[in-house]
């Protein structure tokens, strides 16, 4: 598995891993900080990176530092498709024009509300009720 991610790193446009999903394929170790993480990515031909952290947000990187995509307070039951949930939301944001930046924060907001309800499906955010919560965000 690790082979075959190393041979198509160089060939992604955007590189969306959750911390957990890619500390085993940089073999970096479970102390490797995100910032390190992010380097190894670039380092073996990734673009763009969109780090996942959880309830801690992400990371976004095009090659020169970090930039930190804050996570949404919001009464979490069931994270169960929550980094699906911010994956096809960034991309759909990316594929409707928006910079990496605003999709990203777009993404946070989504994958935070998927996480109010139980299971993988039900609890998907429509485009109205995420584009309430980043719009509640940017007022504070």
């Amino acid at each position: 598995m690790r082979a075959a991610f190393l041979v198509t790193l160089p060939q992604r446009d955007e590189l969306l891993p959750s911390i957990d999903d890619i500390r085993p394929l940089c073999g970096l170790g479970d102390s490797a900080e995100p910032e390190q993480l992010i380097a190894w990515c670039h380092a073996h031909g990734a673009r763009r990176v969109v780090l996942k952290l959880g309830e801690r947000g992400a990371l976004l990187s095009e090659g020169q530092g970090c930039t930190p995509i804050a996570a949404y307070a919001v009464n979490a039951v069931d994270a169960s498709g929550a980094g699906d949930c911010f994956d096809g939301s960034y991309l759909a944001r990316r594929a409707a024009g928006d910079d990496p930046l605003t999709a990203a924060r777009w993404a946070s907001a989504a994958a935070a509300l998927a996480t109010t309800g139980y299971g993988a499906v039900a609890p998907l955010p429509s485009v109205v009720v995420t584009s309430a919560l980043v719009h509640m965000h940017a007022m504070e």
